[in-house]
């Protein structure tokens, strides 16, 4: 390539200026292509239309298809180094087959006509409208710009009024349309502006540092915008709905994950004087429960410096959430301190906030800095009324002082990431390791890594690096050793 991406490309040089700018543009020449193969059919093989071993195989173009959000990929890369400048971009395609012999014909169509013509279409900036190639790009750079300014606002996230928070299905992160949807509008006494660097400033609900609590009725939308705020560590494309939605980047979801298995973790700020003398300062069980594993779950996120927890009290343990007078006097010998006693604690010792929804616990209502009530989607600041509340009908919540130490640790590894092949992802929600147990035992035929509890998760794409990144550390320990 050149020195300058524009003499050969045309894409102005100054969408490789940043780093925001460079992932921007390659997320849009990945989605150019991706569509771009699909319109043309070229995801289909050149047998797609025969069936049987007869049937010539292959001849299919593969690249990462991306979702609603704007991240950094290796399917199209534009990077700087030593002043030069170069625009790649990375997919598959295999070669045409009947049996053992290559297509010759079909193959010279797809290397000399198929081929050029998907670089003729995605990598050559008059082949795009340059204005949504601009717009994407000033969008990612308004919302990095925007995250930018929370901290120095005391705040842990925003959300931007007229927000489109709800999604189309559960099988669809596209933002929901119709009537019935309802624009986000803050309540006036929540309501901060952040700027942007390209257009006007944005008015919207700014959540400050300290515990939050996310309350109302069933069905109005406190889950969604939970859900919408654990997301806002990423950039989106526009027109999803969330581009003013904006969380502190080291913002991590926690929830319960029974059956999980925990190696070496401290979850004694939580649980301590298990029967059995149990040791949990180092924790190791193959099994969790739902309260163990919710406690390893935030122990490790601490552990890796989150500063902000946020939960839902759908997807939790309910003894890690709270534990009420009555249950108090009638069980003395109870190992399980609550999350509602340590969340002050958690944010006065170490500055980590926390943002929960909880639609029937009200011992939530004592702690917390901020009550938002949503009803019909349209969030209202109710923490005067829940300290009112608080006052008339009084709860014995009893606050931990001290949350206790935050550990770091020496991490394990299965001793087949060493031996046999690299993890792998076929899906988001877990990595697969191979064995060679796996061919002689069928029950362990997807030994691997269960990480559905890993709600941030959006694309297989982050799956795969941590993959790779597992095995990676592990050589790199096994080196050491």
């Amino acid at each position: 390539m050149s020195d300058r991406i524009q003499k050969t490309t045309g894409f102005p040089d100054e969408y490789a200026a940043s780093d925001i700018r460079q992932i921007a543009l390659a997320d849009y020449l990945s989605r150019a292509a991706a569509a771009f193969i699909r319109t043309k059919h070229m995801d289909q093989s050149v047998g797609s239309g025969n069936s049987g071993w007869s049937g010539p195989k292959g001849g299919a173009f593969t690249i990462n298809a991306p979702a609603q959000e704007v991240l950094p990929r290796t399917s199209a890369l534009v990077s700087s180094s030593s002043g030069k400048e170069s625009l790649e971009m990375r997919f598959t395609v295999s070669l045409p087959a009947r049996g053992r012999t290559i297509l010759g014909r079909e193959a010279k169509s797809i290397l000399c006509v198929s081929l050029p013509e998907l670089i003729k279409n995605t990598m050559i900036y008059t082949s795009h409208v340059a204005e949504k190639l601009e717009t994407q790009i000033h969008c990612a750079e308004d919302q990095a710009y925007m995250r930018s300014q929370l901290q120095a606002k005391g705040l842990v996230a925003f959300i931007g009024n007229g927000s489109i928070l709800p999604r189309a299905s559960g099988a669809s992160a596209r933002g929901m349309s119709g009537k019935h949807v309802v624009p986000f509008q803050s309540p006036d006494d929540l309501e901060v502006t952040l700027k942007r660097k390209h257009g006007h400033k944005v008015h919207g609900m700014g959540i400050p540092k300290g515990v939050t609590l996310l309350t109302g009725g069933g069905y109005h939308g406190k889950s969604t915008l939970l859900e919408a705020l654990q997301l806002g560590i990423y950039n989106y494309v526009p027109g999803d709905g969330r581009e003013l939605v904006v969380t502190n980047p080291a913002a991590v979801k926690i929830r319960a994950d029974d059956g999980r298995s925990v190696t070496g973790t401290n979850i004694s700020a939580f649980i301590k004087n298990l029967p059995g003398k149990r040791d949990t300062d180092g924790f190791t069980t193959d099994d969790a429960s739902g309260s163990t594993s919710m406690a390893a779950n935030i122990s490790e996120a601490l552990e890796l410096g989150a500063q902000v927890i946020m939960v839902d009290e759908d997807t939790s343990a309910t003894n890690l959430l709270v534990r009420d007078e009555r249950m108090q006097m009638l069980i003395k010998n109870e190992p399980i301190t609550p999350l509602v006693s340590k969340v002050r604690a958690l944010y006065d010792q170490h500055g980590v906030s926390t943002i929960i929804v909880v639609g029937g616990l009200g011992d939530w209502l004592d702690i917390a800095d901020n009550v938002i009530g949503m009803d019909s989607y349209v969030p209202r600041l109710l923490t005067k009324e829940a300290k009112e509340l608080a006052k008339k009908m009084p709860r014995n919540v009893v606050q931990d002082k001290k949350y206790g130490t935050i550990s770091g640790r020496n991490v394990g590894f299965p001793a087949a990431i060493l031996h046999d092949k690299t993890p792998y992802a076929k899906r988001k929600d877990f990595i697969t390791i191979y064995a060679d147990r796996a061919l002689q035992d069928p029950s362990q035929n997807e030994a691997g890594i269960d990480i559905s509890g890993v709600e941030q998760l959006v694309e297989v794409g982050q799956t795969r690096t941590i993959a790779h990144s597992i095995r990676a550390l592990a050589l790199a320990k096994d080196s050491e050793s």
